[in-house]
């Protein structure tokens, strides 16, 4: 927080953040004063309102908005700051003031966007090798700001593809089995009294398992490491044990 509001006053002083800016002089620094309405400090403050609820990130979006309105408005868009200094514009916008800052300051006014949805609702999607859970949460940006749903990923990936190949073949594989073996004892009714149990089980199972989807409560999981197992320098991870 307390860097947050260091950045927010550097951003007061000029209308915008400066590409480089020294600490020691308060000022920026020659050469590096441009602003290319880069989107870091507004998805910053939209993650922390998420968090916190603190109405101040809401003013520093609306002070961003007001400030892009007065300073980059052209006839034909929103133009980079080359000088914060006299605000005098360059003949550019960067693709990432559309994909980004203006997408965030979106999602920074607006808390029942599906994008900040928090796994109390999804939906599924039949595919051949079973039902996928979309729509839950947890959406990750690319480096353009586009939205990625992670269930998505894992429905859709490869690896998932070949599970469910997988699984078929086992399913097969054991059905087959059981058509062998159960051909040689069918006039056992212990054994096809026991096998009407187990499929009434399996069959109120999937009833239940149906009726929890239903209700709309998350029914997704993903494995997390503690923090400090998520450090790493060059792809070397470092675990608590290191």
């Amino acid at each position: 927080m307390k860097t947050f509001h260091n950045y927010y006053q550097v951003w007061k002083q000029y209308g915008g953040l400066p590409e480089f800016y020294s600490i020691p002089q308060g000022s920026t620094v020659d050469k590096r004063e441009g602003y290319p309405l880069r989107p870091e400090l507004v998805e910053s403050a939209m993650y922390l309102y998420r968090a916190t609820g603190d109405p101040t990130f809401l003013e520093l979006g609306r002070d961003v908005v007001e400030a892009i309105e007065k300073i980059s408005r052209v006839d034909c868009g929103y133009a980079t700051v080359r000088d914060l200094r006299d605000h005098k514009l360059d003949n550019r916008m960067e693709s990432f003031f559309l994909a980004e800052t203006v997408k965030y300051l979106y999602l920074l006014f607006d808390p029942d966007n599906f994008l900040h949805n928090d796994g109390t609702s999804f939906h599924t999607v039949t595919t051949p090798y079973g039902e996928c859970v979309l729509g839950a949460g947890g959406y990750l940006f690319n480096t353009e700001a586009h939205p990625i749903d992670p269930a998505a990923l894992h429905c859709c990936s490869r690896h998932r593809q070949e599970r469910w190949e997988v699984e078929a073949l086992m399913q097969e594989f054991h059905s087959a089995r059981y058509e062998r073996t159960g051909s040689h004892h069918a006039s056992s009714p212990v054994q096809r009294s026991q096998h009407g149990k187990s499929k009434r089980t399996a069959q109120n199972g999937d009833r239940a398992k149906k009726g929890r989807n239903k209700k709309g409560g998350c029914v997704l999981s993903c494995p997390s490491q503690p923090f400090s197992s998520k450090l790493a320098v060059l792809g070397q991870v470092f675990t608590d044990s290191s």
